[in-house]
């Protein structure tokens, strides 16, 4: 065993590079062979591929994009619109790994690089079409430019790749904005940094990257701020702005997605910073400075989850600089054997999860299918759907998690449209696919619950014409109420 965790001492690059590569193949053939179906929001993304823009309702154009590429290459189907997440994530693990071996040395390098790979986190977003894969992928490009500019101590290059990679980020996610206050906060924390960033390179970059984002927030304002707004509007700051547990649930979650060993050593580092930095040596200087790109997601996202609520991968950016780190920590203390056993055990539990993604009666008998109801009965659901929508006008539906995937399945069905049930717009669908009573009179109208009272304020005759079960896997279903609609009626003041 030892002589296996030591293979890699002789030619580090070579066998990160096969490492990598073979996993990244790995996936990729799983989710050739895997009968996952789309999930919500993999379908409502795909969607958006289906109309090229500089913005879509609540995400920046880049994942459309991404997918647009894959499947005009490869087809509309379920790999070929994943196909960039393992792809995206081998080019961050790249990153992770030429950064750290270039900061600390081959051991961080390479277990850093690999560690990056099969991060819990990781392993799941490499076989889902997300945005996060881009975010981390161009944040772990800016991380490394950053330094090697700081390096170079002036570089028009560096500070153009640099630009470019946050612009690029923050078409992919606005959690990139995270990227600027990290540098901003290095700056203040270290002196190589101050010495090194020049004003000209730094007003280059931010061109550049202000370039990039220029045609998203043009398209923002031409549509009413909508992707700003939608992603103001999660925070959820109009209730009660106390919740102790719900940080607490977003603080285990970090050990989920980070993986248990990483935030063990990312929570034990912080604990000790003192100790850690005067280890450090002329490296305190690196430290400081990845710890800066550590700091504003996990603080901010932090205070986000006790104000109001959080979701566990809304940090994520972090991970990148936080890996690094703690691996580098680990090896100067002398315990590098933790990080490679957390890469080990990281490995093994992706490799499962794989064979779980792969094949639901595995799955389901290791008692994982819940955590993949997401990604079933779609199919199912969509050929009961072809069949029931023969005649009709138009399939009505009012829960955004299900109009993605039908959708995307449900190919024989007449025209989609969204119902906006308490008039007002709260996802794409209800903006850009509404209910047009000029061309759909007699609807199918697709429901969450048994109740239509939904379309009660909206149609004068209403009739239930019945369900739709989806087998989800041990004794689960997704049910689906079916009315027919019609006689729309005119709001009030029309």
């Amino acid at each position: 065993m030892s002589e296996l965790l030591n293979i890699w001492r002789a030619r580090p690059v070579r066998s990160f590079v096969v490492l990598a590569g073979c996993l990244t193949l790995l996936r990729i053939a799983v989710l050739a062979f895997s009968n996952a179906d789309l999930g919500p929001d993999e379908a409502q993304y795909w969607v958006w591929s289906r109309d090229f823009a500089f913005g879509y309702f609540s995400k920046p154009p880049l994942i459309a994009w991404a997918i647009g590429l894959s499947t005009s290459l490869f087809g509309d189907n379920e790999w070929a619109a994943r196909l960039t997440a393992p792809l995206f994530h081998l080019g961050a693990a790249s990153f992770v790994f030429a950064l750290g071996r270039r900061l600390y040395g081959d051991a961080a390098g390479f277990w850093a690089g690999i560690g990056w790979l099969v991060l819990p986190g990781v392993a799941l977003s490499s076989v889902l079409i997300t945005t996060d894969a881009l975010l981390l992928f161009f944040w772990s490009a800016a991380l490394y430019f950053f330094f090697r500019l700081v390096e170079a101590r002036g570089s028009l290059m560096f500070a153009a790749l640099l630009g470019a990679a946050v612009g690029l980020g923050m078409m992919s996610k606005y959690a990139m904005i995270y990227f600027p206050l990290g540098a901003g906060l290095a700056f203040a924390l270290s002196a190589d940094v101050r010495a090194g960033l020049k004003w000209r390179d730094l007003l280059v970059a931010a061109l550049i990257a202000a370039l990039m984002l220029a045609p998203n927030l043009a398209w923002n304002a031409a549509h009413d701020f909508r992707t700003i707004a939608h992603t103001a509007a999660n925070a959820r700051w109009n209730g009660s702005l106390l919740h102790p547990a719900k940080f607490a649930e977003f603080v285990v979650a970090q050990a989920g997605v980070f993986g248990p060993v990483p935030f063990l050593l990312l929570t034990w580092g912080a604990a000790t910073l003192g100790k850690r930095l005067r280890q450090a040596g002329p490296a305190r200087a690196v430290d400081l400075t990845l710890l800066a790109f550590v700091a504003p997601p996990l603080l901010i996202v932090s205070l986000q989850a006790l104000i109001s609520r959080a979701h566990a991968n809304w940090a994520a950016a972090a991970f990148p600089a936080a890996l690094i780190l703690v691996t580098a920590w680990a090896f100067r203390a002398r315990i590098g054997w933790l990080a490679r056993a957390g890469a080990l055990v990281h490995a093994a539990a992706a490799a499962l999860f794989l064979a779980a993604f792969a094949n639901f009666a595995l799955a389901d008998a290791v008692g994982a299918g819940t955590a993949l109801r997401g990604v079933r009965g779609w199919k199912e659901a969509a050929a009961a759907l072809n069949g029931a929508a023969r005649g009709y006008d138009a399939v009505l539906i009012d829960d955004r998690e299900v109009m993605g995937p039908l959708i995307f399945y449900a190919r024989e069905a007449p025209p989609f449209m969204a119902l906006d049930s308490n008039n007002r717009v709260e996802h794409h669908y209800e903006a850009f696919m509404p209910y047009d009573p000029a061309r759909a009179e007699r609807v199918l109208a697709v429901l969450t619950d048994d109740s239509p009272l939904a379309l009660e304020e909206k149609f004068s005759s209403i009739r239930r014409v019945g369900e739709i079960d989806a087998d989800l896997g041990n004794g689960h279903k997704r049910r689906l109420y079916l009315f027919e609609a019609s006689g729309y009626r005119l709001p009030q003041g029309s």
